[in-house]
């Protein structure tokens, strides 16, 4: 038995910190939604062990990749081997606040679940999901959502009018902990008490809200500035997404794309759209195959 399904990526419309939790994260609160850029997920039953193999954007396949993580906690709280051989398709760029891992794995549980034939509810699975990234539990349900505590409450929201969105992706990833150590040694303690009691984005009449991340994202790398300065000189709107280097524009000028791509031929310009969840669903739910098909 093979199981195929994408696992498309997200951005943040808006992205608000507030103060440390006991845990040691920050506690968060955000407008998320996902687009049609995806990865590629296919599963076969195994062998009695565990196999990942890769093949598109370089992507780690050790310990470190969600997907084996994903699979390991899966089986241990199942209490059977992780018998299963993966390959990932990997479309999403890593490190650009897209939650390409986080949806990898969330991907990987739901496929497992089902080649697996798991007894466990889905809030149980979504318990799983949330021990492995603040991201993961979002990305069982897809579509429009807001987020708050670490990332581990998905509060589902009706959708928005589908936008057409160009995503302008740096050739460098920027790391999450990083993001959000840079933001510390910025802020210090004033996050306490500053998260807002409602998000921007759910009463004005523009796409984005503020991301509270943004300036220590800017200041990781020289070159986001210039790549924000060319992106609102191109667009309606702009924002950079999540704790990654992904500069999103919304209502871009029709020859945006090919003038980005000419000003900065280091950089991807990718053009998506936003996905409702229904849209979600259909291209998250598993495909049944006959037989595996190996990494080129």
């Amino acid at each position: 038995m093979t199981l195929t399904a994408e696992a498309p990526a997200k951005i943040n419309r808006e992205l608000r910190l507030g103060g440390r939790r006991a845990d040691g994260y920050q506690e968060i609160r955000s407008r998320v939604v996902s687009i049609d850029l995806a990865d590629r997920i296919t599963l076969e039953r195994g062998t009695g062990s565990l196999e990942l193999a890769c093949e598109g954007l370089a992507v780690a396949d050790d310990d470190s990749n969600l997907v084996l993580r994903a699979a390991r906690s899966l089986a241990d709280r199942l209490g059977r081997a992780p018998d299963v051989r993966i390959l990932l398709e990997k479309r999403i760029p890593v490190g650009a606040g897209l939650g390409g891992g986080s949806s990898d794995a969330a991907r990987t549980l739901a496929l497992l679940s089902r080649l697996w034939e798991s007894p466990l509810p889905a809030s149980e699975l979504a318990s799983i999901a949330a021990l492995l990234g603040s991201d993961v539990p979002y990305f069982l349900i897809g579509g429009e959502a807001d987020v708050e505590g670490r990332g581990e409450r998905v509060t589902p929201l009706p959708d928005s009018p589908p936008e057409e969105l160009l995503l302008l992706v740096p050739p460098f990833p920027i790391s999450t902990a990083q993001a959000y150590a840079a933001h510390r040694r910025r802020s210090g303690d004033s996050d306490e008490g500053r998260m807002p009691a409602a998000l921007e984005v759910a009463t004005s009449q523009r796409f984005f809200g503020p991301n509270d991340l943004a300036f220590a994202v800017l200041g990781m790398a020289s070159e986001m500035r210039i790549l924000l300065d060319s992106a609102l000189s191109s667009a309606s709107e702009c924002a950079i997404t999540g704790s990654g280097s992904t500069i999103v524009l919304r209502g871009a000028a029709q020859d945006a794309g090919e003038r980005l791509g000419a000003m900065h031929p280091e950089a991807r310009v990718i053009p998506c759209r936003t996905l409702s969840r229904d849209d979600y669903r259909l291209r998250t739910e598993s495909s049944g195959g006959s037989q595996w098909r190996s990494p080129r």
